[in-house]
């Protein structure tokens, strides 16, 4: 990470440097080349070349520890020709140098024959810890942690701790912080290694540790070290066993690729796009169709419902036409009132500010905020649809305002009982999708489902249905009650 920090990025000028060299068969200007530039900025250019100039880098450059970490950082199909391409003892010596966590990444894409192949390359040792992190699901700590830390005994001096450092530290993810383990491998404390500095040689490590520091379980969320990091300000976090054993620690830039991860899923499922794992350059045209149309299917089939709602209320459009003007606005508005508050509750869950123990007190929160919100739109939408009946916006016809004048005795008193229904049904449909829109993502939470579904076109197709009820369910109740008889009673949906 030092490295990486340190080495200036590749400049548009240098992708052209870099391939030319490559093409020229300039070797030893290639490896100087690696030398002068960090890992990621000479991934990003691998990146945009061809795989058949990556796989010919990788065979020129002999700097294999660096080359390990370049190679975490390849597009899949670069990684691919690698494999496939370099010579075995070269992409052994590859091997060695690729982090733990990203090589299981890397051979957990891979089918079966080219999976068995990489790992016949790998020694026994180092097959049994990544065959122990692959077993962890892909949303748990345990596929992101990696088993490359420093672990020393609590008897070990500051000064030998230190010398192991500058022996064996750059092997490891990081040395930033120290992990102090017994026999056992049961984590005892941690010590930072800015902190170490300061302390006296002959001290031993024991004695000056913290004992007081946060920890996670292999099998719990990956969202869950984000929020542990952000709200210790940790760089480093250690994951343990039931029994308190040091199985990995999981490092700031994992965090960063998960609160990126999760945050790209999360926007997706609210777009109803069903996530995939590779880049979106990397993805094919049938997959990119085959994630937009399952949501799309979906909803064509929960929004069949609002044409059945529509077709069991037709009574009250033949009498009152004039309300079918109404559901665009009424339908975008109490769907758009529910991805409001879906929005904020399932950001709220994401960071941790929201959970099962103050869902209640979140949801009274979100109902109160609606039915004021419901008000101020119901008593706006109220004059406002008077101002459509009375100019050209709205296609009153001769019909219709004979038909106020016979039902309701004047046009002024049909425009009010019209703008009335409209208002009502506002103020109600908010107000339930507000509600509604709070319990739905702890409702997925509880059924283990990402709260991020229940946002987005989902919520309003949801939305959709009960408003249209409630519509057309205040507007025969009010209709009814000023003049009874005046709609046929409805077909009722079962």
């Amino acid at each position: 990470m030092e490295e990486i920090l340190k080495q200036e990025p590749v400049k548009e000028n240098d992708i052209h440097e870099l391939h030319a060299l490559l093409v020229t068969n300039e070797n030893e200007k290639v490896r100087q080349f690696a030398k002068d530039f960090s890992i990621v900025s000479l991934a990003e250019e691998l990146n945009s070349l061809s795989e058949n100039e990556t796989v010919l880098f990788f065979s020129i450059v002999q700097d294999y520890d660096k080359l390990g970490e370049i190679f975490a950082y390849l597009l899949f199909r670069h990684k691919i020709a690698v494999a496939e391409e370099l010579d075995s003892k070269r992409f052994s010596l590859l091997l060695a140098n690729v982090p733990n966590d990203d090589l299981v990444d890397f051979l957990t894409d891979l089918n079966k024959n080219r999976r068995e192949k990489i790992l016949a390359l790998i020694p026994a040792r180092r097959k049994k810890i990544l065959s122990s992190l692959a077993r962890f699901g892909d949303d748990t700590i345990g596929s992101i942690m990696t088993t490359e830390y420093l672990a020393v005994s609590p008897e070990k001096t500051v000064k030998e701790v230190l010398d192991l450092i500058r022996t064996v530290g750059k092997d490891q993810e990081t040395v930033r912080t120290i992990f102090v383990t017994d026999e056992g491998n049961h984590l005892l404390g941690i010590q930072s290694l800015e902190e170490l500095m300061f302390c006296k040689e002959d001290e031993k490590i024991g004695d000056v540790m913290s004992k007081d520091f946060p920890s996670i379980s292999p099998i719990s969320d990956r969202e869950e070290a984000t929020r542990i990091c952000r709200q210790f300000d940790l760089p480093v976090l250690p994951v343990v066993s039931r029994n308190n054993d040091l199985l990995g620690i999981i490092t700031f830039d994992d965090v960063l690729d998960v609160i990126e991860e999760e945050n790209t899923e999360d926007v997706l499922k609210q777009a109803a796009i069903a996530p995939g794992k590779t880049p979106y350059l990397e993805t094919r045209s049938f997959r990119l169709a085959r994630s937009y149309a399952i949501w799309l299917v979906i909803l064509l089939v929960i929004n069949t419902f609002s044409g059945m709602v529509i077709s069991s209320f037709e009574n009250a459009l033949l009498t009152f036409p004039v309300l079918v003007s109404f559901i665009p606005a009424l339908g975008d508005s109490c769907g758009d009132a529910g991805d409001q508050t879906s929005s904020m509750v399932t950001r709220s869950i994401a960071t941790g500010e929201l959970n099962s123990k103050n869902w209640f007190k979140a949801v009274g929160k979100e109902f109160l905020a609606g039915i004021i919100t419901a008000l101020i739109v119901a008593v706006f939408n109220f004059a406002w649809v008077l101002l459509e009946l009375n100019t050209p916006i709205l296609n009153v016809t001769p019909e219709m305002e004979q038909t106020f004048v016979s039902l309701f005795g004047s046009i002024l008193n049909g425009q009010l009982v019209i703008a009335g229904i409209v208002s009502v049904s506002f103020f109600f449909g908010i107000a339930v999708a507000k509600l509604l829109a709070s319990v739905l993502p702890f409702l997925a939470k509880a059924l283990h489902l990402d709260p991020a579904v229940m946002s987005g076109p989902l919520i309003a197709s949801i939305m959709d249905i009960l408003t249209l009820l409630l519509y057309f369910s205040v507007s025969m109740a009010i209709i009814d009650g000023i003049d009874p008889g005046t709609i046929e009673p409805f077909v009722a949906l079962l």
